[in-house]
């Protein structure tokens, strides 16, 4: 049995002798959302390591292992004293490994019996973060790596399109963690 309080909130009978206790679900974890979440951050923390291209930037020759992610942002640093551009561009690269860093943390956190909410609205902010420097990077390509998107994608490594697409899984995994 329920009453109506003056506030239109159903209310559950309380404990005797005490006044009535709001009705509310007991929170949960959402391993689903956990399991998404931590995805993308762990992408955007391999993107890192991983290889982005086998080719030089700027002279396209071979390169045995490839040019990590890791590479990528140590290159762009030397030449962020150059142009906002070049500084821009460095660090979201290292902002998508730390952001990533972070996303996983948040999405362990989803598996605790808390709301979820906040730590959703958090790792959905980090995550359109990662989602800005990958379309950052894509509008930038031919500036910053010498070559047209296409022959970007056409000699791309794994790293690259761990790059691209670890903040649209994370935002996938905050987007379920905010809706419950």
């Amino acid at each position: 049995m329920s009453e109506t309080s003056g506030w239109s909130t159903p209310v559950a009978p309380g404990p005797a002798g005490g006044g009535p206790v709001p009705a509310r679900g007991v929170p949960r974890a959402d391993p689903l959302a956990a399991v998404v979440t931590v995805l993308g951050g762990v992408l955007g923390i391999l993107q890192l390591l991983l290889s982005w291209t086998s080719v030089a930037p700027s002279v396209g020759l071979p390169i045995e292992g490839g040019v990590t992610g890791w590479n990528v942002f140590r290159s762009a640093q030397a030449a962020a004293s150059l142009s906002v551009s070049s500084a821009v561009s460095a660090y979201s690269v290292v902002g998508v490994g730390v952001a990533g860093g972070a996303v996983v943390l948040l999405g362990l956190a989803l598996l605790t019996p808390v709301d979820h909410r906040p730590l959703g609205a958090v790792a959905l902010l980090l995550s359109l973060g990662m989602v800005a420097a990958a379309v950052w990077w894509l509008a930038r390509a031919h500036s910053l790596l010498g070559r047209s998107l296409g022959q970007v994608f056409s000699v791309a490594g794994p790293g690259w399109y761990l790059f691209l697409v670890a903040g649209l899984v994370g935002v996938g995994g905050a987007a379920k963690a905010l809706a419950g």
